[in-house]
């Protein structure tokens, strides 16, 4: 439970929208083309091809949807969102979370991916690693204790069936399913 669940509906909404607003405006958007700006200041390698444009374009909407559908699940099934101040109340493992228990950061990373795919900016490529490296640390040192704490042996038993970022669920990777 969070403290927004005190808050009408509506008002509980809002802060979440503008909590993610503000994350996605920050982390996907500002930071980046600051990033990018510092590439070209600094004179930095850029690798910009017509197939890079193409595949930067089509990671990021296939990254996009990721986020959609798994947020959707989230609100959906889990009755809370992928914003961690109105998280899940209830787990969930179906969807693409039977392939991956971080979906959405492993989509995270495919947006930021895209854009040094679309611009060849090498300073997106690293921003973009640091960013996988910062999501690990969140994941395992912060998120991971506390889904253990929230949903107990059955988040355990989630964690030991399905990879944390992505492969398919432990029964086929063992050969029993």
């Amino acid at each position: 439970m969070s403290g927004l669940d005190s808050l009408p509906p509506v008002a509980r909404r809002v802060v979440v929208a503008a909590f993610a607003a503000t994350f996605i405006s920050l982390f996907f958007g500002l930071i980046p083309g600051w990033v990018a700006d510092l590439n070209r200041e600094q004179g930095w390698p850029r690798w910009q091809n017509t197939a890079g444009q193409v595949m930067g374009v089509v990671l990021s909407g296939v990254s996009l949807g990721v986020v959609l559908y798994c947020s959707h699940l989230f609100s959906r099934l889990g009755k809370g969102t992928p914003v961690p101040i109105d998280p899940p109340r209830a787990l969930v493992v179906s969807g693409l979370f039977r392939f991956s228990r971080n979906p959405i950061y492993v989509a995270q990373v495919g947006i930021l991916l895209s854009y040094f795919s679309y611009s060849g900016e090498l300073a997106l490529l690293l921003y973009a690693g640091s960013w996988a490296l910062l999501v690990q640390a969140f994941v395992v040192w912060l998120e991971e204790p506390d889904l253990r704490r929230r949903f107990g042996d059955a988040y355990v038993e989630y964690t030991h069936a399905v990879p944390r970022w992505v492969g398919p669920p432990a029964r086929r990777r063992n050969g029993t399913g």
